[in-house]
Order: structure tokens, then sequence, then C-alpha cells
């Protein structure tokens, strides 16, 4: 394969530079960021990883991408069937990239390839909370989540309106009936109004917001609402990683759509990238008690 012309320097990210580069740089951060595997795949992941940033010869190696699709594949299928959803995400992206840069025109194949993997991802998203859960919509999936997921504590304290006792009897109950599909409010528990209110908002601004992504990304649109499909995207990964600390799988997703960024796009481009950053900052700086507990004391 040819190479192209920045092959022997870094490239300026935001301006000119293939979109591919862009996506495919990202993809590699998120992988050194937040390793994956167990303690067999991970120094081979990070390895490859690490050389391939700076190196662009390997950056834009379909082989190199063959072979971290195949160790990201082979991750899921050591911890099956506990591994996370976007393990098999990262897997499908890692081959898409292989295949995209075997192709003529790599920019195209790995946009559309893109597209159609957050498209799906977000379809499936839709599917399963309007039609697949019985206690999504509802808002109980968010009580649930908010009371026992240890990523949110200090959210639902904040934001939620609950002190370290109601925090703990509300978690003790839903952790004594896990069999129970019934709302918390249901078996006798009296819960908040400003964490039910959180609930229910968390609530809609999911299911529109993945209802909104699916739509936009894969439905065709006109060229001139395609930023429609980069600020919804932008919007989702700033709102959501807030407050769920899955940098890893925002991280794939901004890749995702960096891929689909025009050259002449070099402010969405700088977007993805600060974008990005913020997600690193979110999950170093515990801005939750720092900013919003003074503001809702």
């Amino acid at each position: 394969m040819q190479q192209t012309e920045t092959s022997g320097r870094w490239p300026a990210l935001g301006s000119g530079t293939p979109a591919i580069e862009l996506a495919l740089r990202l993809t590699l951060l998120d992988l050194l960021l937040r390793p994956v595997g167990n303690w067999l795949l991970r120094p081979f992941i990070l390895g490859i990883a690490a050389v391939a940033i700076l190196r662009p010869g390997w950056l834009r190696s379909p082989t190199v991408w063959l072979v971290l699709a195949g160790l990201t594949a082979a991750r899921f299928v050591l911890d099956w069937p506990l591994a996370d959803n976007h393990a098999y995400l990262l897997a499908y992206w890692c081959l898409a990239a292989a295949l995209a840069l075997w192709s003529p025109d790599p920019d195209r194949v790995l946009s559309f390839n893109g597209r159609i993997l957050i498209g799906l991802v977000f379809l499936f998203a839709c599917l399963w909370k309007f039609a697949g859960s019985d206690n999504y919509v509802d808002g109980t999936f968010f009580q649930v989540t908010f009371l026992t997921d240890p990523r949110f504590e200090g959210f639902a304290q904040v934001a939620g309106g609950l002190d370290m006792r109601e925090l703990g009897e509300l978690r003790g109950h839903v952790e004594q009936h896990r069999d129970s599909a019934l709302p918390i409010e249901a078996a006798g528990v009296t819960i908040p109004a400003r964490f039910q209110a959180l609930a229910a908002a968390a609530t809609a601004w999911n299911l529109f917001i993945n209802a909104a992504l699916a739509l936009a990304f894969l439905l065709p649109i006109g060229r001139r609402l395609h930023v429609l499909r980069h600020l919804l995207l932008l919007v989702y990964c700033i709102v959501t990683y807030a407050i769920a600390t899955v940098d890893g799988f925002g991280w794939l997703l901004l890749a995702m759509g960096a891929a689909q960024s025009d050259p002449e796009q070099r402010s969405m481009r700088w977007a993805y990238i600060a974008v990005f950053v913020l997600i690193l900052l979110y999950r170093e700086i515990p801005w939750a008690e720092m900013v919003l507990l003074p503001l809702l004391r």
C-alpha cells in the first residue's frame, strides 16, 4: 500500500489530515488509556498500540489492525460470557480498520463502517430499552443502577439529594430483592422525590438521545445535515460520560465519529479531540463532588 505524505512525520490532527488517521490514533489512545484483555493479551495489545501511534507505517498497516482485531476478539472469547458490550464493538472496529486499509479508498470505507456501527449500537439499545425490558421506561433501571453501581454513588448523592444513610437503606433494599421486577416504591420503600425525578430525567434523556442517534446515523441524510450526526454524538459523549465513567466506550464512539469528519471540518475534528480529552478529565477529576455539591447545597 502506498504511504501518505504524512508517513514520515506527525500530522496536524485538526487540519487537513485524512479522517482515517485521526480515527485510528484516537482508537490507539483508547487502547493505551483503557487497557483491555487479561495478563496474557494485554502486553501485546499495549505494545502494538504504543508502536503504532508513534510509527505512521504501523498506523496504516492493515496487518497491524488485523492483529489487534484478533487480540481484542480473543479477549471476549476468554472472558465469555462476562465481557462488556463494547468489547465486541472494539473488535469489530479494529477489523473494520484492517479492511478499510486494504481497500482502494480507506477513508470512505472506514467512514461508512463507523456510521453503520454507531447507528446499530444505538438502534439495538433502543430495541432493548423500548421492547426488551419491562423496567426501563418506568425508571426502575436507573433507580437501581444509581443505587447499586459504585460508579454512580457520588452522582446519586449529589444530583439525587441522597445522604449516606438514605443511600445505604435504599441500596440494602435493592440488594435484598434482586429477583423482583417491581419498582422500588411498589415494595413499600419511600423514595425521595428528587432522586425519583433524577431517575425519570435520566430515562427520558437516554430514550431520546439513543433514538436520535440511531436515526441520524442509519438514515440517509443530505450533506448539510451531516453536522447533526457529529453534534448529537458529541453531546451524547459530553453528557453521558460525565456521569457513567465508561471512558473506553466513549473514546471508541468518538473514534468512529471522527472517521466521518470531512477534511474541511477543522473545527469538528478539534471538537472530537477536545471531547476525548474531556472524558479523560471526567475520569481523573471527581467533578460531581467538587463542582455540583457546592452548587446544590
